[in-house]
């Protein structure tokens, strides 16, 4: 959640700790290497756990006036 709200303040989406090959098929647009720059005001956060725990929140930027 944490990550997402700061991606949205501060305009980048951070890089994934991701080193292998992600098959061209699978349709990812993965970042990686440095953030990328974004104008996105929504994210989606999803969540997993134990026991079944899940959930999605969507979090939107605050307009600036």
């Amino acid at each position: 959640m944490v990550a997402a709200l700061l991606a949205l303040r501060d305009g980048l989406i951070p890089a994934v700790p991701y080193e292998g090959e992600t098959p061209a098929a699978y349709g990812l647009d993965l970042v990686r290497g440095a953030p990328r720059p974004t104008s996105a005001r929504a994210a989606l956060v999803l969540a997993r756990g134990r026991w079944g725990f899940n959930s999605a929140v969507v979090v939107k930027a605050a307009d600036r006036a």
